[in-house]
């Protein structure tokens, strides 16, 4: 999805951009950036068509009935459709120039005002899809915790709560920068960065734009982290809930009786399908926050490992939240249509139209007791402690 810039720490791989470098060291870096970016397109064409397919799924139903963590999960699809196509698929078309040894050629086009836009989107998008996905983990959390129903998530200022955090965020985030001219080429697509690239570690090149651009960087990254460390709270407290519902039910089990802890493990697993969709993908990420805090540049070999890692993850990340979404939707499909290969079977949960013939009534009467990732909120507020 979105790729972050990570200037700072592509320093001596930046380095080797240099029109000086020895041709046999150009002949040798020039295919791995070219990869970098096909890689960091494929990604961002992957998320892209995967969040298209989660937010139509929601769309199926009337905007009456779509519960409040299902338009969380669409805000969270558009903003990934949009980040991942002008970020990640668009790349350095809009950029204007690249900062690595791709400078020019038929991939990069644009100027200044199309290189803020993609910078400005990219970072709104970011932000938005980290706060609501922090947000949506607290809600998952709430529904169970304090028996939240469908009907009391109904609620306009319950719903203002949970919907108005992530574009204030992504606002406070993006706008700012763009008084400040930080929105410059990095090596993937237009972001926070300075220009020319490295002028802050160069003391023979001043700074013409975005100075102190990389400090907003930062922030946006430890934002981020802070945002993952939520996630990973809620889950953990929301399995506790579910495992505390089931352990009080231990009373009413006769002398003997097997105790059962099957929503717990499966709200365990989806827990932990939830935090990796978003901590896997930006790992890159917080290991180059790492490094920048402590004042360390990485080594070649280091640099390109994970820049390798950052265009396979970063842009995956609507393509995670997709499959954290479809896979309980899928294994419910097939636990009542056996006799359906799992082909098909993904086919109909994800509503793709093949040469079969199908019903989308059935579908979607497969899934109405499938309308959240985590719980179900279809009007017990989670007192059930059914999981799906």
């Amino acid at each position: 999805r979105q790729t972050l810039p990570t200037s700072r720490h592509q320093h001596h791989y930046h380095k080797m951009s240099s029109s000086h470098i020895p041709a046999e060291l150009y002949h040798h870096y020039l295919p791995i950036e070219t990869s970098l970016h096909i890689l960091t397109k494929i990604g961002g064409a992957i998320s892209c068509i995967s969040s298209f397919l989660l937010a139509r799924h929601i769309l199926k139903k009337k905007w009456a009935d779509i519960s409040l963590s299902s338009m969380m999960l669409l805000g969270i699809s558009v903003m990934d459709v949009i980040g991942s196509f002008f970020a990640s698929f668009v790349g350095l078309w809009m950029s204007g120039e690249g900062i690595g040894l791709i400078r020019t050629g038929p991939l990069i086009a644009g100027d200044t005002q199309t290189c803020t836009a993609q910078g400005f989107i990219l970072i709104f998008a970011f932000t938005y899809f980290v706060t609501a996905y922090a947000g949506l983990g607290a809600l998952y959390y709430l529904i169970v915790k304090r028996g939240w129903t469908k009907q009391k998530m109904k609620s306009n200022k319950l719903r203002a709560a949970f919907l108005l955090p992530p574009v204030i965020a992504a606002l406070l985030m993006s706008v700012p920068p763009l008084f400040y001219q930080m929105y410059n080429p990095t090596l993937f697509q237009c972001s926070l960065n300075q220009y020319p690239n490295d002028c802050e570690n160069n003391p023979q090149v001043a700074c013409t734009r975005g100075e102190n651009a990389l400090i907003a960087q930062q922030v946006s990254l430890m934002y981020a982290l802070v945002c993952n460390f939520i996630v990973i709270i809620f889950m953990a407290l929301l399995v506790f809930s579910v495992y505390s519902q089931e352990k009080k039910s231990d009373k009413y089990l006769s002398k003997g009786q097997e105790k059962h802890r099957d929503n717990t493990t499966s709200t365990a697993w989806q827990g932990v399908r939830y935090a990796g969709a978003l901590t896997i993908p930006y790992l890159p990420l917080y290991v180059f926050l790492g490094y920048t805090l402590k004042h360390r540049a990485m080594g070649n070999t280091q640099s390109v490992f994970w820049l390798y890692l950052n265009a396979i993850l970063t842009p995956l990340l609507g393509f995670n939240n997709a499959c954290v979404y479809f896979y309980p939707r899928y294994k419910a499909h097939r636990k009542s249509n056996e006799d359906k290969s799992k082909f098909r079977c993904v086919s109909d949960t994800l509503g793709i139209g093949l040469p079969w013939k199908s019903s989308w009534t059935s579908r979607a009467n497969s899934d109405s007791n499938l309308t959240e990732p985590l719980v179900d909120d279809s009007g017990d507020g989670g007192r059930s402690g059914h999981v799906i």
